[in-house]
């Protein structure tokens, strides 16, 4: 059963052409039915004769479909096909002639109207074929463009995927390096002073490696569980600076059934970290988190250096233009970053409407 299903699955583009094709078939047939074949018709004649037309309709339509339109279109060769196409509908008419004759052999009481037509009037029943034909060269061409069109649709569409999946775990790798070159800097700081609070850094360190490394590469993460990584980083940062109450974090909100990619709300705080003023006092970085529809996110630091300097933003030369990219490809048309610096401070504000 295991098997079927998976061979079914692999098979579902393949079935449903096979599907659309049963039911235009059986739609051209009931329309010669209801057209050509009245109720004095016996049963036995009325299979042959469709018998006959599959021989020789199908045989046209899955030639084109399946050979002529391709290779020649492929190879840019349309006065060819064009070639093609004017021959089949010179030769048809006299196909069906043969076939409507073996059948009339068989079953002489039984003569279709063209048929009976082709013995006074023979161009007007040839020309009729030749539309008949026209038609099934017309249902070949639109089938083939058809459904090529939605094959190359859903390939496209897997292309643009693997694009985007590519572009966003290219963006996070650049996120990861660059964080843990800056914790190894600070625990070697903390070693080389023999500070207390290393071997704390290293189990702070150890905890964030295993998310970034096992619990951020999917898609959505627990929005409770990106706040604890984003708390473990603001933890090692103050074991760092030797100073509690760093950071002002106010959550409001429930968060606990909400969701968020992975490392969004992180290198606004990292960079908070690297370039803020007068990190040494309590609140020197504000974040809030307000959680209802909407996911509003905010950090204000101040930006002041030792020379009076304003500090431009840069997450470890990635910048904001690495998240923004990230936001664009993640949450498309759902998402506001505002901005703000002035002369004392860098403020940041997120927002992600709709938010799961």
């Amino acid at each position: 059963m295991k098997n079927f299903k998976t061979w079914l699955e692999q098979h579902q583009e393949d079935l449903i052409i096979v599907v659309l094709h049963v039911i235009a078939w059986g739609l051209y047939f009931s329309f010669i039915k209801l057209t050509f074949l009245s109720s004095r018709f016996s049963t036995e004649f009325s299979v042959w004769y469709f018998i006959s037309v599959a021989i020789v309709d199908m045989s046209v339509f899955y030639y084109l479909y399946s050979i002529g339109i391709p290779k020649l279109l492929m190879n840019q060769k349309v006065r060819l096909l064009i070639g093609l196409i004017v021959l089949i509908l010179a030769i048809y008419p006299f196909l069906v002639f043969l076939t409507n004759a073996a059948l009339v052999h068989f079953f002489p009481e039984a003569i279709t109207p063209i048929a009976a037509l082709e013995k006074t009037r023979f161009w007007t029943a040839y020309g009729l074929r030749v539309l008949s034909c026209l038609f099934v060269v017309m249902m070949a061409g639109i089938g083939k463009f058809t459904f090529d069109w939605f094959k190359n649709l859903r390939i496209r569409r897997e292309l643009e995927n693997q694009n985007l999946t590519s572009e966003l775990a290219f963006l996070k790798s650049q996120i990861n390096p660059h964080f843990l070159f800056n914790t190894l800097n600070n625990i070697h700081t903390l070693a080389y002073k023999k500070a207390d609070g290393a071997p704390e850094a290293i189990m702070k360190l150890s905890e964030l490696m295993r998310y970034m490394i096992y619990d951020s590469n999917t898609e959505l993460v627990p929005l409770k569980k990106e706040l604890q990584y984003l708390q473990s980083f603001i933890d090692l940062q103050e074991l760092r600076f030797k100073a509690m109450g760093i950071v002002s974090f106010k959550v409001e909100g429930d968060v606990s059934e909400k969701h968020i990619a992975p490392l969004i709300l992180f290198p606004f705080v990292e960079n908070a970290f690297k370039h803020g003023a007068q990190l040494n006092r309590p609140d020197a970085i504000q974040i809030s988190l307000k959680v209802k529809d909407d996911l509003v996110y905010e950090v204000k630091n101040g930006i002041v250096d030792r020379n009076g300097n304003q500090q431009k933003d840069s997450v470890g030369g990635i910048g904001l233009g690495n998240i923004r990219r990230r936001l664009e490809l993640i949450y498309p048309s759902d998402f506001a970053l505002e901005v703000e610096q002035t002369e004392l401070h860098f403020n940041i504000k997120l927002t992600i409407r709709n938010h799961g």
